[in-house]
């Protein structure tokens, strides 16, 4: 009886990709999708890894970029991108931005307010990191007006490189 009283969540689950080179720990089990989009420097194949628990989905994806192009862009410039590409994919409005990196590389920590595809109101807070060529995105999706889930800062700070 006490244990079904009990309001504490389940445990974070931790999980790592050898192939992605990163670990995490998420409120439920990763659901694995790939897919192919038309970039500006071509086809890219991006990785998804998503878990959804209460009214939230909690997503990293990662996404690698020819290491010529990102050799001769600024990183910030590429963060910059894909900032706005996010934005306009979610049909969105960028609420606030601030610099962050993650053990040295630049990063971006982002919120976001979108309509999701059920046409209810979201507010995603993400965060994004670019890593040599490969471009990771770390973020929750929850709805809006009810605040980041409780264990929101708790997902995104335990994205780790290996």
């Amino acid at each position: 009886m006490l244990t079904a009283c009990n309001s504490n969540p389940p445990p974070p689950e931790a999980f790592a990709s050898e192939v992605g080179k990163f670990s995490i720990s998420a409120p439920a089990p990763f659901e694995e999708m790939q897919q192919s989009v038309e970039t500006p420097v071509g086809p890219v194949d991006i990785y998804t890894f998503t878990a959804e628990a209460d009214d939230s989905a909690y997503v990293v994806a990662y996404s690698d970029y020819p290491s010529e192009i990102i050799e001769q862009t600024d990183p910030q410039m590429l963060l910059d991108g894909s900032r706005d590409g996010a934005v306009a994919n979610l049909g969105g409005t960028l609420v606030s931005e601030e610099d962050i990196d993650l053990e040295g590389n630049p990063g971006r920590s982002l919120v976001i307010d979108a309509t999701t595809s059920q046409d209810q109101s979201a507010t995603i807070n993400s965060r994004i990191y670019l890593v040599d060529n490969r471009l990771y995105q770390v973020l929750i999706v929850s709805p809006e007006g009810e605040g980041a889930p409780e264990d929101a800062e708790n997902f995104l700070d335990s994205f780790d490189l290996q």
